[in-house]
């Protein structure tokens, strides 16, 4: 027991050591901040993510929307402490409410969200936010986190052969649990975000506005989750915190530009898109693809951007629709069974109402 200890001791001793040399000065708070993740790194991770995100959720058919969004985005990320990131700002076709931030510079405002903007200082409060998530490098700090603690797993594993049938679940929970951003972070994003605003001349009251309309749609959805349970501040307490930022600045009025804005997002789908497919008495239509089909009863569905998936009421079974790759049923049925964790145990061509198919 002795000396397990010592190694195990001396493995934490490393990562100390390892901690002390990965403190680097963070660009957007001056402060000092944990990371083990390179610029060229965390450009190369958003990048991939960003290609992931584009294929799997899909844009928001609006060119000259993409092309606003774009604009305001980049003008708010060059006043920011790293302009020279490859900043994008997109529209995804997603009916929620919601924005998010990818690490290196792209930025992702859901369609859902857009359509409770009411101006383009709303708008610009947001981006700030997510700008900000990236100029505090609050991604590299998670990931640098969880590498760390996958380090110290890792030595753990090894110098503790009875910790080694549980390394591979405690290193996929780690990730679960520092892949997000807590409160505090959130918070700093806010007043990140407030100083790109107001540095554009933006009316910061547009963020007064915008966490009051989070506020009435978690009111609305019966959300009444406390602030101390959630990684995000209750809006509540950052509309005070907003309204706080504004009087300590003593910056009144601004850019607010709601004629603008509302013009931009005239006509835009509100909710689901039913041309992206629905579901009506246990079937799925697909108007433009031409399709329906029904699931067993009792099973869960859903409607994914790339795929519709089912689940049996047991959990024992799943059904996924999705486009496949290749031209032939023969193509589609060899990609498939070529993925990791699939074993092909035998197929055969068959005819599904005509049209060729294979089965396996």
């Amino acid at each position: 027991m002795r000396i397990r200890q010592k190694r195990l001791a001396f493995g934490l001793a490393a990562g100390v050591m390892l901690s002390l040399s990965a403190c680097v000065v963070n660009p957007a708070t001056g402060g000092r901040m944990f990371s083990l993740v390179s610029e060229g790194q965390e450009i190369q991770m958003g990048q991939q993510a960003m290609l992931q995100v584009d294929a799997s959720m899909g844009l928001y058919d609006n060119p000259e929307l993409q092309a606003y969004v774009d604009s305001v985005g980049q003008a708010m990320a060059a006043v920011s402490e790293r302009p020279d990131l490859p900043w994008s700002f997109k529209v995804v076709d997603d009916p929620v409410i919601n924005a998010f931030a990818l690490p290196g510079g792209p930025v992702y405002l859901a369609r859902g969200i857009m359509a409770h903007f009411n101006s383009e200082a709303e708008m610009a409060s947001v981006l700030g936010h997510e700008i900000g998530h990236i100029t505090a490098r609050h991604s590299v700090e998670q990931i640098s986190r969880a590498q760390l603690m996958q380090i110290g797993l890792v030595a753990s594993v090894v110098l503790v052969p009875e910790l080694r049938p549980f390394g591979d679940a405690l290193g996929g929970g780690l990730s679960m649990l520092f892949l997000k951003f807590g409160r505090d972070d959130e918070s700093q994003s806010d007043q990140l975000g407030f100083r790109y605003m107001t540095r554009l001349g933006y009316d910061p009251q547009g963020a007064v506005d915008m966490f009051e309309i989070l506020e009435r749609q978690r009111d609305t959805s019966g959300n009444t989750v406390p602030e101390w349970q959630s990684t995000h501040p209750d809006p509540g307490n950052r509309v005070l915190a907003a309204e706080q930022r504004i009087a300590t600045s003593q910056i009144e009025g601004g850019i607010v530009r709601d004629d603008e804005y509302l013009r931009r997002i005239d006509a835009m789908m509100f909710g689901k898109d039913p041309a992206q497919g629905f579901f009506v008495e246990g079937r799925f239509v697909h108007p433009d693809l031409r399709l329906q089909f029904r699931f067993p009863e009792g099973w869960a569905t859903q409607n994914a951007p790339t795929a519709v998936l089912a689940q049996s009421p047991e959990r024992d079974a799943v059904m996924q629709l999705t486009l496949a790759e290749g031209s032939t049923p023969e193509d589609a049925a060899t990609e498939f069974f070529s993925q990791q964790g699939i074993e092909r145990l035998g197929a055969r061509s068959r005819t599904v109402n005509g049209l060729p198919a294979v089965q396996g």
